[in-house]
């Protein structure tokens, strides 16, 4: 019976990461679509005009699904390295939970600093006479921004989906070629995050907006595996993705 329960209680978990993971590719990619890499792209006075052209509430509101997308993944990921329990694949599910959340933090705060310092210094600029007083701080608060934002390409958008990829890889109870997907987003990722943050200009700052998409396509398919697991284990069938890996044991003796 506690075991019974036990398990209930696993794939309500389960489920609920499903949902997490997708419910935070769509706030993510809708956040992300609403903030345009302005920052990224344009100059001060560009950055301070956009965002003082907006209504009051829109570039918070930005910012604010970027971190409810963030709060999403990080119960997803949880939820994943949970269900992840062989080998190599459970220990580096364990190590992307512990980095998705050192991710979200930065995250979090690259999103406050934006969503409400860069509003309110938009919002002063436009409505003072002299505006160009307000440009060394924009100047300032950009900078700012730019070490946190290559925080977030790094630690979050990065490091985690290198690790969940490679676990999901080496665990077998996904299709492995999902984990590699995830990689190789993660991979680009951490790339371009550790690039900005040394001041590299290698490659265009706008090529991380394509593997922002892989990871959110990772998530969307993802989620519909994690439930797709939950519901397996109710109905006491093999384990989607597992089946694929596994050889019968007619071969294996063979």
């Amino acid at each position: 019976m506690r075991e019974e329960m036990q398990q209930t209680r696993e794939r309500t978990f389960l489920r609920i990461g499903a949902v997490c993971a997708v419910l935070g590719a769509i706030v993510s990619v809708a956040a992300g679509t609403g903030f345009g890499n302005v920052t990224n792209e344009l100059g001060t006075e560009a950055v301070l005009r956009y965002v003082s052209s907006q209504p009051t509430w829109y570039w918070p509101t930005v910012y604010l699904g970027f971190i409810l997308g963030a709060l999403l993944w990080v119960g997803a990921f949880v939820a994943l390295s949970g269900s992840l329990t062989h080998g190599a694949g459970w220990a580096l599910g364990r190590l992307g939970a512990a980095s998705v959340v050192v991710g979200a933090t930065v995250h979090v705060i690259d999103s406050s600093i934006s969503g409400v310092g860069l509003a309110r210094l938009a919002d002063a600029w436009a409505s003072a006479s002299e505006q160009a007083s307000f440009l060394h701080e924009g100047d300032m608060l950009l900078w700012v921004l730019g070490g946190t934002w290559a925080g977030v390409l790094g630690l979050f958008h990065g490091l985690p989906f290198v690790l969940f990829g490679l676990a999901v890889v080496l665990d077998r109870s996904y299709p492995s070629w999902l984990g590699w997907l995830g990689f190789a987003g993660g991979l680009g990722s951490l790339l371009i995050g550790t690039m900005m943050f040394l001041g590299l200009e290698l490659v265009p700052e706008w090529l991380f907006i394509v593997f922002a998409l892989v990871v959110s396509v990772f998530m969307l398919i993802l989620g519909a595996l994690m439930w797709r697991h939950a519901n397996a284990a109710r109905n006491g069938e093999p384990t989607p993705g597992r089946e694929e890996q596994m050889p019968n044991r007619s071969e294996a003796r063979s």
